[in-house]
């Protein structure tokens, strides 16, 4: 019967809970956690990674919590870009850092000349526009239209036109850049001036990037002059390469994989894999431990799919390539 009545009165005890704010102890939040609630959401509300909302707390970044938990939120040195301006800080991503300042994803993203998917890294500065941008691509004003054709990337129509790839994919309201497909039209921007797209040294534009999965080996080509021959991994069993011909979507000297909680040096990225981008990097180091990853397993199918190189050639690669490189991947 005692049993019974303290069973009673759990929800009376509970429901106050449901309602409590985020509290300030100190520099940092306290954050009382509410029904449907999971770490991951509660990272997102905040504006920070799950894995550094779990590591503050002592939790695995796999983790449930309970109702009626009390999650400490880190401290932010300032809620407000100094000069308009944001310095990328380990743990950061792109859709965090607009909801910390209140922006639209789309608006910090094209403030940076970004895509949404956009990796970040640790150092970087970031320009924070003004709030009350529109969040939807603007429609474009030009008549000019492509039938996409068999073979198709959407960084190789940029390359073809001669704009780049956020510029066509903004005009198209394309939020994933590999998911284009054969007789879709697309709206060809005007250019705006200026170079559209990231060149090498003049001469160096005839540049393509070989990879034989089969072999774990790459090359680097020059017209039909091959330049550098080297070992690189691809994907392991249950996270296959992608075979077929790609273009470099974008060059970032080091990124943050939040999937797997990593640093890649050398970031080549060439395709989407659903929500996540598959690259070319160097070796990566686990970002809690500060450990290498993967050392000395150069020549072995090891990674998520993305394509690693020792970090010799990764930085050759990274300083010779440019956005629009082709990427042909073999079996």
């Amino acid at each position: 019967m005692r049993t019974r009545w303290l069973l009673a009165l759990l929800p009376i005890v509970l429901f106050p809970l449901l309602f409590i704010a985020p509290t300030v102890a100190g520099d940092q939040q306290i954050y009382v956690v509410k029904p449907g609630d999971t770490l991951w959401g509660i990272a997102q509300r905040f504006g920070l990674s799950h894995y550094t909302l779990a590591r503050y707390n002592g939790l695995s970044p796999r983790s449930f919590v309970y109702v009626g938990q009390r999650i400490r939120i880190p401290g932010r040195t300032s809620s407000s870009p100094s000069n308009g301006w944001y310095i990328v800080r380990p743990g950061d991503t792109l859709s965090g850092i607009a909801q910390r300042f209140g922006v639209s994803l789309y608006s910090l993203a094209r403030a940076n000349g970004l895509t949404t998917r956009s990796f970040v890294y640790v150092g970087q500065r970031l320009r924070i526009p003004g709030r009350g941008v529109a969040s939807q691509p603007p429609s474009s004003g030009t008549s000019r239209t492509y039938t996409v054709r068999r073979g198709d990337t959407l960084s190789s129509i940029a390359a073809r036109f001669g704009v780049s790839v956020l510029a066509l994919a903004r005009a198209n309201n394309i939020r994933n850049p590999s998911l284009i497909y054969v007789g879709q039209r697309l709206v060809i921007p005007q250019r705006t001036g200026g170079t559209p797209l990231a060149a090498p040294a003049p001469g160096a534009r005839n540049l393509r990037f070989i990879v034989d999965v089969s072999m774990q080996r790459c090359w680097l080509y020059q017209g039909n002059v091959m330049l550098y021959q080297w070992r690189c991994s691809t994907g392991r069993r249950g996270y296959p390469t992608r075979y077929g011909t790609f273009y470099i979507q974008n060059k970032i000297p080091v990124a943050y994989g939040s999937a797997w909680n990593i640093y890649m040096p050398y970031w080549l990225g060439i395709y989407w894999a659903g929500a996540t981008q598959n690259g070319i990097h160097g070796l990566p180091w686990n970002a809690t431990t500060g450990v290498r990853v993967w050392a000395g397993l150069v020549g072995t199918p090891i990674t998520f799919g993305c394509i690693m190189l020792d970090n010799e050639a990764a930085k050759i690669l990274y300083n010779m390539a440019y956005v629009g490189m082709p990427v042909i991947i073999k079996p």
